[in-house]
């Protein structure tokens, strides 16, 4: 296997890069993750992760090669949803977001539903009238509203924040995903102000981590 690098990407915890793979002849582009050595572990889990999503149907990148310390993935040509909301489009990707989620939160343990957590607006690509998921370091099951409610935090406050577009957009996704998963969503309001808070902790952290 060999490949050229492109560009490196934006991430926080690892170093990310398209890449332009060479296999035999052939050529495409790929997405190299590479995991530091304090966060080698979460390499197998977000291995498995994947595996366990694709086999369930739900849209991810396939994983091409795996190594002890780096990820190669397929990449997915399309629009990441952060952008989508800073250009305060409003589209068809908000239904297909809902529906993403519906079929992640599908997949139980008892009475929780598998939640992806790091809902992160950069972790999902709307490509080809689907949205795919993206990094899945932090699954785990619990409350549904917690993955709901972090998602309509990112879209109301990622710049420009709180503009009427950005309610409508969080309106028309919870009422898709009430339509895809049959389910009445509850005190969304409470869930959306803990979503608020947990974030407000979160940037104290970073603040005096800098």
């Amino acid at each position: 296997m060999d490949f050229e690098m492109l560009k490196r990407l934006k991430s926080k915890r690892n170093k990310v890069y398209l890449i332009n793979l060479k296999e035999g002849t052939s050529e495409r582009l790929a997405i190299l993750k590479e995991y530091s050595l304090e966060n080698r572990k979460l390499l197998d889990i977000e291995y498995d992760n994947i595996n366990m999503l694709k086999d369930s149907d739900i849209l991810v990148p396939e994983i091409l090669y795996k190594n002890k310390d780096s990820l190669i993935m397929e990449y997915v040509q399309g629009e990441l949803v952060v952008d989508l909301v800073d250009r305060l489009k409003i589209g068809k990707w908000l239904d297909k977001l809902a529906l993403w989620m519906t079929k992640l939160h599908d997949i139980k343990k008892g009475k929780n539903s598998l939640l992806k957590k790091d809902v992160n607006l950069r972790n999902f690509i709307y490509s080809n009238g689907n949205i795919y998921g993206l990094d899945f370091e932090e699954v785990g099951y619990g409350d549904i509203r917690l993955d709901l409610s972090n998602i309509c935090f990112f879209i109301l406050r990622n710049e420009p924040s709180f503009k009427k577009e950005k309610y409508t957009m969080m309106n028309r996704f919870l009422e898709s995903y009430e339509n895809y998963s049959k389910k009445k969503l509850k005190d969304m309001d409470s869930f959306l102000l803990l979503a608020t808070t947990e974030a407000e902790k979160r940037r104290a952290i970073n603040n005096k981590t800098k």
